[in-house]
């Protein structure tokens, strides 16, 4: 979104290495429409207006007028990560001086048209994945992920849906009506994973499930429903149910191996 726009690349790097982290953290805690998630994309937009030229008075008067505020924002989002205290300062820091350095038009203006865009797709980023059953130019994969959000996706396993497959209604059902919060465990490539739920876009077509140890899994709402027709994803309460009878029963058969030949 900043490829073909004159941003400073202190600006970008801070977009690209902590903000675009600021809105993932926000729209687990928040949800992606959630008011303050909204409000911290948004702030993506104004930090890239504040930044570019500022050669007429009424710019300049309004960075002025909306700067403690912005800065107020860029420190509450700051905070989400833990980055407070003397890192934290480094970064308004240098904001700050880049705010200067655009007073003194020393970036080229921005066209507030494509200002105006890019908080447009920060706002509706699901609409680059399609329903289930439909087609995109853009598959859902970590690339896509990186490409889109500026954020390294190396820890986050993406599971998108299988060209072609049918799924259910009912089984759709069921994966529309999984509660945040909840643990569940997932079976993925022979692979057991005590995991939860932490997050489901506005549309309903992309759920998010992390692990204790700080891994991810991006599931498509397709193959999400075939997991849980397959048995691959389970509450986490059935498969301790299921477990504790297992080792019941083997811990019978250890004390009476004799109900083998019964």
């Amino acid at each position: 979104m900043l490829n073909d726009m004159p941003v400073r690349e202190e600006i970008r790097e801070f977009l690209f290495k902590v903000w675009a982290e600021v809105l993932a953290i926000a729209a687990l805690r928040y949800g992606a429409q959630g008011e303050q998630t909204v409000m911290l994309k948004r702030v993506a937009s104004e930090l890239v207006w504040a930044a570019s030229a500022k050669p007429n008075r009424t710019d300049r008067a309004r960075v002025i007028q909306d700067l403690p505020q912005l800065l107020q924002r860029l420190r509450q989002g700051m905070a989400l990560l833990g980055i407070v205290d003397e890192p934290q300062e480094a970064h308004i820091k240098t904001i700050g001086a880049t705010l200067s350095d655009a007073f003194l038009s020393k970036t080229e203006a921005i066209p507030q048209a494509k200002i105006e865009a890019m908080a447009e797709r920060l706002a509706h980023l699901e609409d680059f994945v399609t329903d289930v059953g439909g087609t995109s130019d853009l598959p859902l994969d970590v690339h896509s992920i990186e490409l889109l959000l500026g954020v390294d996706a190396a820890s986050i396993e993406v599971i998108p849906d299988a060209a072609g497959a049918k799924v259910a209604e009912d089984m759709l059902a069921w994966a529309h009506e999984l509660q945040v919060g909840n643990w569940f465990m997932l079976d993925h490539n022979d692979r057991v994973s005590q995991v939860q739920f932490v997050w489901r876009s506005d549309r309903k077509q992309l759920h998010l499930f992390a692990t204790a140890d700080g891994r991810s899994f991006l599931i498509q709402v397709g193959r999400l429903a075939t997991y849980l027709q397959a048995g691959l994803l389970v509450p986490a309460e059935e498969e301790t149910l299921t477990v504790r009878a297992t080792r019941k029963a083997l811990a019978k058969l250890d004390a009476n191996p004799e109900r083998l030949l019964s």
